[in-house]
């Protein structure tokens, strides 16, 4: 699970893919609403990685989707079809690859795991004063 913020600055997507292409199109979708939306994208390789990089237009405390998919009628994106592969070019056409899945969190909490920072549902809605009134107590 990747974990973005609501900002509009720009944010990156870094994972391992299926295959190594430098053009995709993600399709994000809002588990909330059901919505999906999509757009061409180009990817930059960064060792056994591929990055995108862009800001988003995420809801504080939603879950999405996302999906990098390789469109398949392109010669060059697609070495499964050219690439020792017995399957015909005109038989693998239309058959979208997925190059990646995976699900984001939005949230503006800071998090790391190594500092004991965790998401928390109720974050700064419920704060207590710690004073307390030991009038009834009976020893």
């Amino acid at each position: 699970m990747k974990i973005l913020t609501t900002s509009t600055a720009a944010q990156s997507l870094r994972f391992v893919p299926r295959d190594y292409v430098t053009s995709a199109t993600l399709y994000i979708r809002d588990d909330s609403t059901n919505v999906t939306t999509n757009q061409a994208v180009e990817l930059i390789q960064d060792g056994d990685e591929l990055v995108y990089t862009a800001s988003f237009e995420l809801i504080e405390g939603r879950f999405y989707d996302f999906d990098f998919v390789v469109d398949p009628n392109l010669w060059e994106q697609n070495t499964l079809l050219w690439n020792m592969n017995y399957d015909k070019w005109e038989d693998s056409q239309g058959a979208a690859l997925s190059l990646y899945k995976d699900k984001i969190f939005c949230t503006d909490q800071p998090l790391d795991q190594t500092e004991d920072e965790y998401y928390t549902v109720n974050k700064n809605e419920y704060v207590t004063e710690k004073t307390y009134d030991n009038e009834y107590i009976i020893i």
